[in-house]
């Protein structure tokens, strides 16, 4: 039996786009789960046009269309071609098998269940601004609940999310200045700077056998925000972003600008949280990367059409090195704008679908919670010391003396004794210091003249004992 970890923070897992169980009048709309694909496949027309967004206002928590989301598809899910998950339910095992917490509903618990796990579904087709301002309602209820129940006062939140989940995360702690109450986000494959894989379902639309979600994907603002934010369109030789292009086929221009600015607000709040050392110090972001697959990087258009392709953009022009990434994320755009040049990112060679369950990813993710729970600072070496005063020259002709403290003991907890021998080599001589009042002094008759060296060090050793200090010092002939 597995002796589980204590736990005070509290933890959230997000999922990506597609994510979460999509439910209207108490059925699903979308619950693509194991082999249920073929469900989703033989519903009707109507059924799947049903998640189809008419508006979508950020500031607004409910659109009113009766659609909400119920809970994370946990099983392996599969759209040919757009999207592929291994499931959540080995991330969430992970929390549950290895630490003791409280799993609950973050929706619908009462307001005074304390638990410490959840799992965090959302409508995915809305702005992330929505979703973010919906996670910071009930963070703040949770959190609160939690850290009175529990005793855990200092108790924060350590997000792990995959995909757009991170895009969520980041809006919540960054631009909703959740990061106070936070003590890291953990993201596996977040495209902090978009994907064109969202470039070329917006462009050419998206039909597999019976389904067709091209509509469906056009209308919803999250996809839009799953645009790149560098350039990364070709037109006659120049790259450009997509907000500052017309006329690109099937692309709202407006929803394009609005999504960059969607980003733009996200950068603005970081660059100014760095400012603050609390920020520092106190919370961190951790972007697991998945690498060595082929990814789209680019898109071209010719005569109308858009086309994606591995091709890279005059940004990352002779680089070939970082022209991969997860099968749908690029590399370089899986990593924080402020953390470009950290040198601790963690990369692995996987697909976007499986990061989130890679067993050295879990294995690293399991070990860095654990010490996240633990105050390594207390495990040291004591912060004791010995301060050491003499002077450089002494006449031959006249005793030496000398001054020292214990920094960090009492005086009586050990005693001082100096080990003095001339650089040139000779004997060595072992004499005691005497302690009075609040020093340790050490007065011995004359030297022969000559450069010494000297070591001062307690008489024992132990647990809290200071490490020695050494000096120079010379007597001169007068």
């Amino acid at each position: 039996m597995i002796n589980k970890a204590p736990m005070k923070d509290l933890i959230i897992i997000l999922p990506g786009v597609l994510g979460s169980v999509s439910q209207k009048d108490g059925k699903d709309l979308w619950a693509v789960s194991g082999q249920a694909l073929w469900q989703v496949l033989t519903k009707s027309g109507e059924t799947i046009h049903n998640l189809k967004l008419a508006q979508d206002d950020p500031n607004t928590e409910s659109l009113g269309d009766g659609i909400r989301a119920t809970s994370l598809i946990q099983d392996t899910h599969l759209i040919p071609g757009f999207w592929k998950i291994d499931g959540y339910t080995q991330t969430a095992r992970l929390i549950t098998d290895n630490f003791d917490v409280t799993p609950g509903d973050i929706y619908s618990d009462p307001d005074d269940k304390a638990a410490n796990f959840y799992q965090f579904p959302y409508d995915w087709r809305r702005d992330n601004r929505a979703n973010a301002r919906i996670l910071k309602r009930l963070i703040d209820k949770r959190l609160k609940c939690w850290r009175e129940k529990s005793g855990a006062a200092d108790a924060k939140v350590i997000l792990m999310a995959h995909s757009m989940g991170g895009l969520v995360s980041r809006y919540y702690l960054e631009v909703l200045e959740g990061w106070q109450d936070s003590r890291a986000l953990f993201t596996f494959g977040t495209p902090y700077r978009g994907s064109p894989k969202a470039v070329n379902f917006l462009a050419n639309g998206y039909k597999q056998l019976f389904l067709d979600l091209t509509d469906v994907m056009r209308s919803l603002t999250s996809i839009y925000q799953l645009l790149p934010i560098y350039k990364a369109i070709n037109v006659n030789g120049d790259y450009h972003r997509i907000a500052e292009l017309d006329n690109l086929p099937n692309i709202d221009k407006l929803k394009a600008q609005d999504a960059l600015a969607f980003h733009r607000e996200i950068e603005a709040a970081v660059e100014r949280h760095r400012q603050d050392e609390q920020y520092r110090t106190s919370f961190t972001v951790v972007p697991i990367s998945g690498v060595h697959q082929p990814t789209l990087q680019s898109a071209t258009l010719i005569d109308g059409k858009l086309t994606a392709s591995e091709d890279l953009p005059a940004v990352l022009k002779n680089r070939a090195d970082l022209g991969d990434g997860d099968g749908t994320v690029p590399k370089i755009s899986s990593i924080p704008l402020e953390r470009s040049q950290n040198l601790d990112n963690f990369f692995i060679a996987e697909q976007h679908g499986g990061l989130q369950n890679q067993p050295q990813v879990l294995d690293s993710l399991l070990n860095t919670l654990r010490i996240s729970q633990y105050n390594l600072s207390d495990v040291r070496a004591p912060q004791t010391a010995i301060g050491l005063s003499l002077d450089d020259l002494y006449l031959d002709s006249e005793p030496i003396a000398m001054r020292a403290r214990l920094i960090g003991l009492p005086n009586a907890a050990a005693k001082l004794k100096a080990e003095i021998q001339a650089v040139s080599g000779g004997s060595l001589l072992s004499l005691d210091f005497v302690e009075q009042e609040n020093e340790w002094i050490l007065a011995m008759d004359t030297l022969p003249s000559g450069l010494y060296r000297v070591t001062v060090k307690t008489e024992t050793s132990g647990e809290q004992t200071p490490s020695p200090v050494h000096d120079l010092f010379e007597v001169v002939r007068q």
